[in-house]
């Protein structure tokens, strides 16, 4: 063959290995407890899970989103280290949020009967693969019961 193809196919096959990745796709709170309870900030620890639906493994770098519980903002969500996240897999993220006591009393009703909520999240990942990093949106929504009894008895 001659050099030319050689550097074709190469080129190919570069081409086809950095495939964009596809979003990750959310699953819902894992886990829930309440870690500082007061008339001010409340301090809650969650985990996230997620679908990494990749065929490749990746790393989330950076993750800055907004929490909403019934279309409302209800808090910030970020994290600032390192996660590896093996291909085709789920997994969790844990999420250390601080949540005003006015905003808790707005969704109550819906907290205190352990009705399902809607918990959209809102924001943007810093993920990579190799040496290539991608700042990807976030956008999901799904609805889940929130059922802080038992997070009070963790």
């Amino acid at each position: 063959m001659k050099p030319i193809n050689y550097l074709f196919l190469a080129c190919i096959l570069l081409l086809t290995a950095c495939a964009a990745p596809k979003n990750l796709e959310f699953k819902g709170i894992e886990s829930l407890k309440i870690e500082k309870a007061s008339f001010g900030k409340n301090i809650f620890i969650a985990s996230f899970a997620y679908h990494n639906p990749n065929n490749f493994n990746l790393v989330i770098n950076k993750l800055d989103c907004a929490v909403y519980i019934n279309n409302e903002f209800f808090t910030q969500y970020k994290i600032d280290s390192n996660y590896a996240i093996a291909a085709n897999a789920n997994f969790a993220l844990p999420a250390k949020m601080e949540v005003d006591l006015s905003l808790l009393l707005k969704n109550s009703v819906d907290i205190l009967f352990n009705k399902p909520m809607k918990i959209g999240i809102k924001g943007n990942a810093t993920i990579s693969k190799g040496m290539f990093t991608k700042t990807v949106p976030i956008e999901f929504e799904t609805s889940q019961k929130l059922n802080l009894r038992e997070a009070i008895l963790k």
